[in-house]
């Protein structure tokens, strides 16, 4: 530890003697990361496994179930009601939900100012398949029409200040709801459930509603919907339930490649049928996409995060470069210093250890002046790109890996000074 603390004092020795050109070059390194960072965070954030353990085993099937020809289209991402049921007929899933969003306003009486509200309309099995967490109540015991809704914890603190809340009525666009259950703090990021649109983006909804109840209570979705055929928006809860209206989008959870294999023959099956009961004209176009696989599916990753992510990436290596440059400088002002005690009896062990001290001091200074960095250039991104918003927060494993890279870019600043240092010519350096 003593002689920790004399490489330390060695260290600090050396910055004072030239500080401008070592503060340079911390600033130059902190700078490259900073930035770096700021938008590796975005890229990593929207490119990650919200359900690692699940991602291969959830699925949306999407089919070609409409009333007209078409030989080169693909799949439509949303089905109609009876599409939905025809497909929900098999037992090979596990778990199955047909969910759409939707918006409404929401209050706690009649005479308070009512608040806009997401909603997702969804089945029992949402919960399960995407991990929701529960944090009061519990959910709907079947996929029946119920006037009962969930609320996120947001929500719940915000339109009631609590909770707890379980039992409690609210009005939903003025339709009277019982709460029976309050979620815990969740947010899938990205939200692949609803990545059609770029939805994935967005946060969770506020309000969670029985499929049947959205359909019976005419909401339509705010995200995507169409219809083949002459029907009203305004009357789901008929024709939205016998005509072609397609605003649903279907997930099956589908544990093995066994049951994965034996849906998609279902599904070919189900265009067989349609087609000898004389619907659905287009040839077979069924897919059956993957969760983890979805957003790149749709076409829907952000090309603006990944450009930068490289330029950035670009000028963090012309950072490193240039701060090795200014690295070198210091070493050779510093060159005696070095030769003598070599001359002196230090082995190349003992200059090895007082430059990986001098590294570790840089990295510390390094390491705040990126942080400090990369967050002024995040709070800039979100101003400039507000729906990328919740992919700017910081973890454990994101703030170690700054570190982690700010070690390695510190290391490749002074490993050149460090072998010249090290194993130069002795005679040369003293002339020198």
């Amino acid at each position: 530890m003593e002689q920790l603390f004399y490489y330390l004092k060695v260290s600090w020795f050396s910055i004072k003697r030239a500080p401008l050109p070592y503060m340079l070059t911390v600033l130059i390194l902190s700078l490259g990361l900073g930035v770096f960072f700021s938008n590796a965070t975005f890229y990593y954030r929207m490119n990650s496994d919200p359900l690692p353990d699940k991602s291969d085993k959830l699925f949306f099937p999407m089919m070609m179930l409409v009333p007209y020809q078409c030989s080169d289209c693909k799949a439509p991402p949303v089905l109609s009601y009876s599409n939905v049921a025809k497909l929900a007929a098999s037992d090979i899933p596990s778990a199955r939900a047909a969910m759409y969003s939707a918006d409404g306003y929401l209050r706690q009486h009649a005479a308070q100012p009512p608040t806009p509200v997401t909603v997702r309309i969804t089945q029992r099995d949402f919960f399960s398949m995407f991990d929701v967490p529960l944090l009061h109540g519990t959910i709907w015991p079947d996929n029946q029409a119920r006037d009962e809704l969930l609320l996120s914890k947001a929500t719940a603190e915000k339109i009631l200040g609590r909770t707890d809340v379980v039992g409690q009525q609210l009005l939903l666009d003025d339709r009277l709801f019982t709460i029976i259950g309050v979620l815990d703090d969740w947010q899938m990021l990205p939200k692949l459930y609803d990545a059609y649109n770029r939805q994935y983006l967005n946060p969770a909804e506020d309000i969670y509603l029985p499929l049947e109840s959205g359909y019976d209570y005419n909401y339509l979705s705010n995200n995507n919907s169409s219809t083949y055929d002459d029907a009203d928006y305004r009357k789901l809860a008929t024709d939205g339930r016998t005509k072609a209206i397609h605003q649903l989008q279907y997930w099956v959870q589908l544990d093995t490649p066994a049951q994965q294999q034996a849906y998609r023959q279902f599904m070919a099956n189900l265009v067989t049928d349609e087609k000898a009961a004389g619907r659905h004209p287009s040839p077979e176009a069924n897919q059956l996409v993957m969760l983890r696989d979805i957003v790149r599916y749709f076409g829907g990753e952000s090309a603006d995060i990944k450009a930068f992510a490289i330029v950035t990436l670009l000028f963090l290596l012309v950072s490193v470069f240039n701060a090795s440059h200014l690295s070198l400088n210091r070493y050779l002002s510093n060159q005696y210093e070095f030769s003598l005690r070599r001359a002196l009896g230090a082995n190349r062990s003992q200059l090895q250890m007082q430059l990986l001290v001098d590294m570790g001091l840089m990295s510390t200074f390094t390491l705040a002046g990126a942080a400090v960095i990369a967050y002024g250039c995040t709070k800039l991104m979100n101003s400039l790109w507000p729906a990328n918003r919740l992919f700017a927060s910081w973890d454990v494993q994101l703030m170690l890996a700054l570190a982690v890279l700010t070690l390695f870019c510190s290391y490749l600043v002074t490993l050149y000074p460090s072998l010249r240092a090290s194993f130069g010519s002795l005679n040369k350096q003293l002339k020198e």
